[in-house]
C-alpha cells in the first residue's frame, strides 16, 4: 500500500534531522583549524545552487526548520549575514563563520546537491553531444555570472577574472565539488575539504 504523500514527507524529514544528529556527534574534526578561504567556498557553493534551482533559498531554509536548525536560519537575513561573510561580497561583514555555522551549511548544501544531483551530472557529463552540453554550460555560467555581478564586488581582480575567463574551471570545479557532496559520507567529505590539520 503506497504511503500518503504527508507521512512520506515527514520520514523524510526524520531522516533527514537523524543524518544531520549523527554527523555533529560524530565528527568532531580535532586539530583542525578552518581554512581562510572557507566563508568564500560556501558561499560560492550556495551560489550555484541558487543558479542550479529558482527559490533555492526558500529551499534552504524549508530544509534548515525540518532537521532543526531554525536557530541558525529563522530568516533571510540571517542566513543572508552568514554568507556576508565571504570577503568577495559586496556587503562584505568582517565577520568570522563558527563552527557551528560551518557544520549547519555543510548538511544543508549536501542535502540540496543530492536534490540537485541529476542537473550536476547534466553539466558535468561527458557522454551528451557537444552542442547540448555546451547549450547548457552556456545557460548555467550565464545565470551564475549574472548572479556574481549581482552580489560580489566586480572591482576585486578574482571577480574581475572569474567573469572574465572562457574556460570557466573554477565554475566546474565548484560543481564536482557538489556532486561530491551528496549522499551519506557527502558532508563529511565537504567538511574536511574546509579544513586542515594544525
Amino acid at each position: 500500500m503506497k504511503k500518503p504523500n504527508s507521512v512520506a514527507t515527514q520520514n523524510e524529514h526524520a531522516n533527514n534531522a537523524s543524518k544531520f544528529q549523527e554527523y555533529t556527534a560524530e565528527n568532531a574534526f580535532v586539530n583542525c583549524v578552518i581554512a581562510h578561504d572557507t566563508p568564500r567556498k560556501l558561499d560560492f557553493l550556495i551560489l550555484v545552487i541558487e543558479t542550479l534551482q529558482i527559490n533555492a533559498t526558500d529551499s534552504l531554509l524549508t530544509k534548515a526548520k525540518d532537521i532543526g536548525l531554525s536557530n541558525h536560519f529563522s530568516c533571510r537575513v540571517q542566513f543572508w549575514k552568514m554568507r556576508c561573510a565571504n570577503p568577495l561580497r559586496k556587503n562584505y561583514t568582517f565577520t568570522c563563520l563558527s563552527a557551528e555555522q560551518i557544520d549547519s551549511l555543510v548538511v544543508l548544501i549536501s542535502l540540496m546537491s543530492e536534490n540537485l544531483y541529476p542537473l550536476i551530472r547534466q553539466l558535468l557529463s561527458s557522454k551528451e553531444s557537444k552542442s547540448l552540453n555546451d547549450e547548457r554550460w552556456s545557460l548555467f555560467t550565464t545565470r551564475l555570472k549574472s548572479l556574481i555581478r549581482e552580489r560580489m564586488n566586480i572591482k576585486r581582480s578574482y571577480i574581475a577574472t572569474l567573469l572574465s575567463e572562457d574556460n570557466n574551471e573554477f565554475f566546474r570545479e565548484l560543481l564536482v565539488i557538489l556532486s561530491l557532496s551528496r549522499g551519506e559520507a557527502g558532508a563529511n567529505r565537504l567538511k574536511a575539504s574546509l579544513y586542515y590539520q594544525s
